[in-house]
């Protein structure tokens, strides 16, 4: 058999909007795995920066710039744009581990039943230095030892470390945009009720945290979308709502502290 010919066909969602400063690794990563069988597909929102300009000259992806409702709505272009089996959905300021793709596409070929997939994330600043490693062992504690309960007690699966078959995406229905910044949640947990996830035990991406991104200046909202998510979710699942709800808050307050404390 010729070199990728079991490999399902990937392709990688980008939504992007004024990401001039970070779109050039997140690019670079992509193009970078060595990935026989491979389409990038990017959803710009209409930016005034450099990032158009980064796109025009970009080998090997497909892109797309006009205004849109958000990114929800820009990542339901770019499912509705995609032609791969699979799907990986990339945020403009987040990277791929060298060899995910391959990982991926060699673990979803010996799993045909498998609808979705995830694996490890590291969490990085602005810099692209690693933080937060308390945070990344405490998900990955609980990513080992999925179920269904417990991933509605808290979201563990992260976004850039996760992969769905196209048919399933489809199927369960658009990214919701109600939601700014849990959206994510939401479509894990729709994806969930078909069947778990795949679990790898290796770091596929990293997710850039800094000042200026959704999971920092939305952080508060964001827990209170999960708590909403993880009800509308929930049904027959009781407590993992209530631990969900409480835990949030918990979150939250911890979080108020911290700021309190720096400032």
């Amino acid at each position: 058999m010729p070199r990728g010919e079991h490999l399902p066909a990937i392709t990688i969602v980008t939504p992007c909007l004024n990401a001039a400063g970070t779109l050039p690794e997140a690019l670079e990563s992509v193009r970078s795995q060595g990935y026989p069988r491979l389409e990038h597909v990017i959803v710009d929102g209409g930016s005034t920066d450099r990032t158009v300009e980064l796109l025009e000259r970009a080998e090997g992806v497909t892109y797309v710039s006009e205004p849109d409702r958000g990114l929800s709505d820009a990542v339901n272009k770019g499912i509705a744009m995609a032609t791969g089996e699979v799907v990986g959905w990339l945020n403009a300021d987040d990277r791929y581990e060298p060899g995910a793709l391959l990982a991926v596409g060699d673990a979803l070929a010996a799993s045909p039943q498998s609808e979705w997939l995830t694996g490890a994330c590291r969490i990085v600043d602005a810099g692209g230095r690693e933080i937060r490693r308390a945070v990344t062992a405490y998900k990955n504690l609980f990513l080992r030892r999925y179920s269904y309960s417990l991933h509605l007690v808290q979201n563990f699966v992260s976004a850039p470390a996760t992969f769905a078959r196209l048919d399933a995406l489809r199927e369960v229905g658009p990214v919701d945009e109600r939601y700014r910044y849990a959206m994510d949640y939401d479509l894990w947990l729709r994806l969930a009720r078909r069947g778990p996830p795949l679990v790898l035990d290796r770091y596929l991406a990293a997710f850039r945290m800094a000042e200026g991104t959704l999971s920092m200046s939305g952080f508060e909202r964001q827990f209170e979308e999960h708590r909403e998510i993880s009800r509308r979710n929930g049904e027959g699942h009781r407590a993992a709502v209530a631990v969900n709800a409480l835990a949030s808050r918990l979150i939250v307050l911890t979080y108020r502290a911290l700021r309190r404390a720096r400032s």
